[in-house]
Parts: C-alpha cells; sequence; structure tokens
C-alpha cells in the first residue's frame, strides 16, 4: 500500500505550466558557491564526506568527486558561512550570450579548474546563478563497483563475502539542490524563463497553492533527475541541503559508519524517499550546512507529466529511521525574525495565512499508519 499517495489534495491544485520558450533549457548543475570562515575545516569534512579536494589556495577551496565534473562545489573565503549560489551547465555558447543578453550582464571566465565561460545573473532571492559553458572535464577516478546482490531467485555472488572498506564513500557528482525562498512564484517564474526547469513533482498546501516543486532540467529523451534543483517556501531564502550521487546502499552505509567515526553531526538516515525513491542519509558539517549521500533515485524524460500532492511529512519517506523534528525547523534569532516581518510586507507571495498553511501541514504526524 502506498500510504503517502493515497492521500488527496482535499481541492484542485494550481497548475505549474511549463515555460513554452525558454531562453536556455540548461543540462545539469554545474556546481555550488559558498562563504566560509575557515577553509581548512571545511576540506576536512569534505575528504571524510567523500570529496577529492581539486584545488586549494589561502582564499579558494575547490572540491570535485570522482565524475568528470572538474569541481562541483567552489568555497570561498568568507567573515561568515553563507549559500552564495550555484552554476548551471548550458551546451553552447549561443546559448550562454542569449542568458547574458537577456539580464544584461558580461560573460567573463571561469574561476577554478577546468576553466570556461560564465555568465552571472541573480535569481529574485539575490543568489548568484552562473550559466556555464565550455569547461574542461576531468579524467573519471577509480572507484568501488556498485555490489552484486544475491537475490532469492538468483544468486550472482559465489564463494565470496559482501565486504566494504570503512573508507569516505565514492562521491561521484552533485545531484540536487533545495533552495528555500519566501517568493515561491517569482523564483519559479525565474528559473523556468531562464532555464526550462520542469517541475516532476510539485506539492501543495490544502487550498491548492503549490508550495514546493522537484524540477528536473529538459534534456528531451535523455533521461534527467527527479530533481536537480528544488524551490521551496520558506519564511526566509537560503540554502536547506544538497545531495550527492553514490553507487549503492553500501556506499551510503559505509559512508555513515565513517562520518560517525569522525565524530560529525548526524542528521537523518539511512532511509528510502518516496518522490524521487533515493536512498538517503543526511550530516551537517561545522557551520550546520546539510550534506546528503544518495543513491538509487529516480530519472525522467521530458515527456513525463507534473504530479501533484499535498504537502506533508508523510510524503518525506517511504521507510528509514524516524523523521526529527528540528531536521526542518528553523534556528529563530532576531535576523531571521526581521527577515520574516519584511518578507510578510514585502513579497505579495508570502502571507500570513500562507505562513500558517505551511506550519500545519509540515506538523502532522509522519507515518500516521502507525
Amino acid at each position: 500500500m502506498d500510504f503517502y499517495l493515497e492521500e488527496a489534495l482535499p481541492v484542485d491544485p494550481r497548475k505549474i505550466e511549463r515555460c513554452d520558450s525558454p531562453i536556455v533549457k540548461g543540462w545539469d548543475l554545474a556546481y555550488l558557491r559558498f562563504g566560509k570562515p575557515d577553509l581548512n575545516k571545511q576540506a576536512d569534512f569534505f575528504r571524510d564526506f567523500g570529496f577529492v579536494i581539486a584545488d586549494q589556495t589561502s582564499d579558494r577551496l575547490y572540491v570535485r568527486g570522482a565524475g568528470l565534473s572538474p569541481y562541483f562545489i567552489v568555497v570561498e573565503k568568507a567573515p561568515k558561512a553563507e549559500f552564495l549560489g550555484l552554476g548551471v551547465d548550458v551546451r553552447s555558447r549561443e546559448e550562454l550570450a542569449a542568458l547574458a543578453t537577456n539580464d544584461r550582464v558580461s560573460i567573463d571566465s571561469v574561476d577554478g579548474p577546468g576553466g570556461g565561460e560564465r555568465a552571472r545573473l541573480t535569481d529574485p532571492n539575490g543568489f548568484t546563478i552562473d550559466a556555464v559553458y565550455n569547461r574542461a572535464q576531468e579524467q573519471e577516478r577509480a572507484v568501488r563497483k556498485a555490489a552484486e546482490h544475491n537475490t532469492p531467485e538468483n544468486k550472482v555472488r559465489i564463494n565470496q563475502g559482501q565486504r566494504g572498506p570503512i573508507a569516505p564513500p565514492d562521491v561521484v557528482r552533485l545531484g540536487h539542490v533545495v533552495l528555500l525562498t519566501p517568493d515561491f512564484t517569482g523564483s519559479m517564474q525565474w528559473y523556468k524563463s531562464r532555464f526550462g526547469l520542469i517541475p516532476t513533482d510539485v506539492l501543495c498546501l490544502k487550498d491548492g497553492t503549490p508550495a514546493l516543486a522537484f524540477n528536473r532540467f529538459d534534456r528531451g529523451n535523455t533521461p534527467a533527475d527527479h530533481h536537480s534543483i528544488v524551490l521551496t517556501t520558506y519564511p526566509v531564502k537560503g540554502y536547506d541541503h544538497s545531495a550527492y550521487e553514490v553507487h549503492d546502499i553500501d556506499a551510503v552505509g559505509l559512508g555513515q559508519q565513517m562520518m560517525k567515526q569522525k565524530g560529525h553531526k548526524h542528521e537523518w538516515g539511512i532511509g528510502r524517499h518516496i518522490l524521487g525513491s533515493q536512498l538517503f542519509d543526511y550530516w551537517s558539517d561545522q557551520d550546520g550546512f546539510k550534506f546528503e549521500h544518495f543513491a538509487d533515485g529516480d530519472v525522467f524524460t521530458s515527456d513525463y507529466e507534473t504530479g501533484y500532492h499535498p504537502l506533508s511529512s508523510q510524503g518525506l519517506y517511504q521507510w528509514g529511521a524516524d523523521f526529527p523534528p528540528a531536521f526542518t525547523k528553523p534556528k529563530l534569532s532576531i535576523g531571521f525574525i526581521l527577515e520574516l516581518v519584511r518578507n510578510l510586507r514585502t513579497v505579495p507571495d508570502f502571507t500570513f495565512k500562507k505562513l500558517q498553511m505551511m506550519l500545519s501541514s509540515t506538523s502532522s504526524k509522519a507515518r500516521p499508519w502507525l
């Protein structure tokens, strides 16, 4: 029985239409940008998590995985920890020029390993969004092969055990990032019109208002991850988490053992999500920023239609460790409260009624059938 998807929306959802003529169709996430006060501590966390240090200077840290990307995170020396923005790969210089012309920005050289060109845009939340073209790819690194699993019907592993090393997992690639925004409608329109994002699944409030969208890139008949850029309604703008693909559940589990051994803070997992189906395990770094190991995620072609579901904690996972209530709770501060009040006054898409419905939806029991 699929408990979550049996829960019906009480009213028809307000549909999110695709953009018929986006400026470009982005291909993939290129990288994420962070500001951090201590690059050495950040490098230590990243190594334990399974990343490879691509380059480090006094004011920059670049990390990659075992895949082709020259780096998928850049950390800049900064007075405080903050999320700065992200990069999106485009397929041609003509597309890069079209975005630069539309947003009236210049085309510059990309910093760090791999080079390339970028047009630095700014989304409605103030994050810098780099359209990126022509970065040089790296050689793939050797990794542990995904395990062969014996089933009751098919025994493929004979005269050998299933043993994996207690070591950082082989992270292959950046999968997705979840962005928090009080201006959900404006942000969705911005990303759809510039990069052609397609909502794979949308979570709605009880009045049918969309509040969270799992968005994928439009690659035509080439399958794309269930979500690469997730936008979710929140009282303040920010970064929720980012996710990195490993080979299988053994890599997720062995990675958990390594992170525990190193004393890092565990947030949630291991479990399996419902929308996207990923096996997941979440950790936070020294500044409280969440990073996820995942494996076995869903992929979709462009002809897959958008699904609409109620926003509810029921929809977070099929099985796994109990959902920790603190996982989605904001860290209250004077700055948080001031920004919340300002957004209630100035962002048309963010109202007190919407905030009340969000709190009501996410406070429900995650497993009501138990």
